[in-house]
């Protein structure tokens, strides 16, 4: 008969998973599988099951107990076996039987208490980590598997009320903080779980329950709580309606689109959806929902980057993480792998992968289109502001010399001439959008109030008129006053104890700065250092 020899269980309990908080998921996946099960033997009401996680940082002890089925004393020996589920594969979330043993490598003892309905007992398996990671690290002791694990385990039993029945695991010294983190394990459950949506997701809430039932899809939800020592909250998916933006401001949600594939039959291979919003980039990560989520049984499968890989291109990966939403495998023909990272090798994946590949072109081609409206949008801003700062010259009397009088005004036509271009194109991007039924028809409604295009430029003169008391700021681009003229900057009331000739040396000053000093910020410091001499 073939050894297993004692690294199997290195390698299913330190080694198996990357991120640590997985050993939340496959804990909570168990006792979801264990609330179905009572479920289908009507063991109580449907809204009495509950998960509960529990963290005691100071005493570094989590919980995590469920009120399913729990275990019965007489088969409490199959706390024990390994990789032995008797599941039924395709109907439960999990079916190999490892996942139990993920606490292993972050905790010194590992606790199962468990308690069957009708018993007045409860089991309490115990075991000890600390041990059994000392057996497997030494290179000298050749004990198999089972021998470990023997070894390691040992039971009690203790009195429990008949009618109680749960399943809880404790893990005492915990190793790893970040498995103690309250905030950062409701965030990361929140996206992972099997929970519901939320209703701060408001209608697109509604949307998603709505194309499910049409449909006959189940989405397997369970009322899963987190806390510590001060009290609990029950956690839902971290969908918001708004992305928060610290460098650009926040934007919202403005809907989503849902996408399927179904087979020859007409079953559903896959369903999912995604958001549509102004699509700035990738999505902060500091939001708790970004990327796009592969989900299996509405557990997540990988992590938010998993499903850049249905864009081939490398450069075209960045779209995955400019929405975030659900791919939702639904065939029997695919399920996770062993560490839930992703789909297990199998003929039908690779058909999988093609279908979806193809769905997410459409990805890649809203975020190509919002490119081009914003670029559109924002070669039409930068044209407005460009006619603004003319405008404001000519109000402040601050030009320099009559060049920069007439250099402002080609300036101006190329800035009316570049708005007019851009307009035109908006406004063929916004009929193609319409006819197209684009969901990126709301850009449009970041465009700024639509201004007026009769511009007159300043006019190459030096002549002093009065000042025009209207605030630049509340003037459209383009609305000159033409009883008005450009002035030079020596033509303002400050210079007005110079004569003619002190202000042509002045103005042949200023000209020469004009021409040498390329940088406008620069070249204005400069000046007003010179002027406050001169006018002091």
């Amino acid at each position: 008969m073939a050894r297993i020899g004692k690294y199997v269980i290195d390698s299913l309990t330190r080694s198996m998973y990357e991120d640590s908080r997985c050993i939340y998921r496959e804990y909570i996946q168990n006792a979801a599988d264990q609330i179905d099960i009572a479920k289908e033997q009507h063991l109580e009401e449907h809204d009495y099951y509950e998960i509960h996680v529990r963290i005691f940082r100071s005493q570094r002890r989590i919980e995590i107990e469920d009120t399913a089925t729990g275990v019965s004393a007489a088969k409490r020996d199959t706390l024990k076996d390994v990789a032995t589920s008797q599941k039924q594969r395709g109907k439960r979330k999990g079916f190999r039987g490892i996942g139990r043993l993920g606490g292993l490598g972050y905790c010194t003892t590992l606790t199962f208490e468990t308690s069957y309905k009708g018993e007045d007992v409860k089991t309490l398996m115990h075991w000890d980590a600390a041990k059994m990671n000392r057996i497997v690290d030494d290179e000298l002791d050749e004990s198999e598997a089972g021998n470990v694990i023997d070894e390691c385990t040992s039971f009690e039993q203790q009195p429990e009320v008949a009618d109680k029945h749960y399943f809880k695991v404790i893990m005492e010294n915990v190793s790893d903080d970040r498995l103690l983190d309250v905030t950062n394990i409701r965030k990361y459950l929140s996206m992972v779980a099997p929970v519901d949506y939320p209703t701060q997701f408001g209608v697109f809430s509604s949307q998603i329950k709505r194309y499910i039932q049409n449909n006959g899809i189940v989405l397997d939800v369970y009322n899963v709580y987190v806390g510590d020592e001060y009290g609990e909250e029950q956690i839902y998916k971290g969908y918001t309606t708004k992305i928060e933006d610290a460098r650009n401001g926040d934007y919202d949600i403005k809907d989503i689109k849902i996408f399927d594939r179904k087979d020859s039959e007409g079953k559903i291979i896959y369903w999912g959806w995604y958001s549509i919003s102004e699509l700035r980039g990738q999505i902060p990560a500091n939001n708790v929902a970004y990327g796009i989520r592969l989900r299996c049984m509405n557990i997540q499968i990988g992590d938010e980057r998993t499903t850049r890989n249905f864009f081939l291109a490398e450069g075209d990966k960045r779209f995955a993480q400019y929405f975030f939403g659900e791919l939702h495998v639904e065939t029997p023909l695919l399920m996770p792998d062993a560490r839930r990272d992703y789909l297990r090798e199998c003929e039908y994946r690779s058909t999988f992968e093609g279908m979806v590949r193809s769905d997410f072109i459409a990805l890649k081609d809203l975020c190509n289109e919002a490119s081009n409206i914003r670029g559109i949008i924002k070669n039409i801003t930068k044209a407005e502001e460009g006619q603004r700062t003319i405008e404001k010259k000519r109000e402040t009397s601050s030009f320099l010399s009559t060049k920069e009088i007439e250099d402002d005004n080609a300036k101006y036509e190329r800035f009316k001439k570049n708005k007019e271009i851009a307009q035109q194109k908006l406004e063929k991007k916004k009929q193609e959008t319409e006819q197209s039924g684009s969901p990126l028809g709301f850009i449009y409604g970041t465009l700024p109030a639509s201004q007026s295009t009769t511009e007159t430029p300043a006019q190459d003169t030096s002549a002093v008129t009065a000042k025009d008391s209207t605030s630049v700021a509340e003037k459209e681009p383009g609305l000159f006053d033409e009883s008005k003229q450009s002035k030079l900057r020596t033509d303002n009331d400050i210079y007005k104890k110079f004569g003619v000739k002190e202000k042509k040396v002045i103005n042949a000053v200023y000209n020469a700065i004009y021409n040498a000093i390329a940088d406008e910020d620069m070249r204005e410091g400069l000046i007003k250092k010179i002027e406050k001499e001169l006018t002091k």
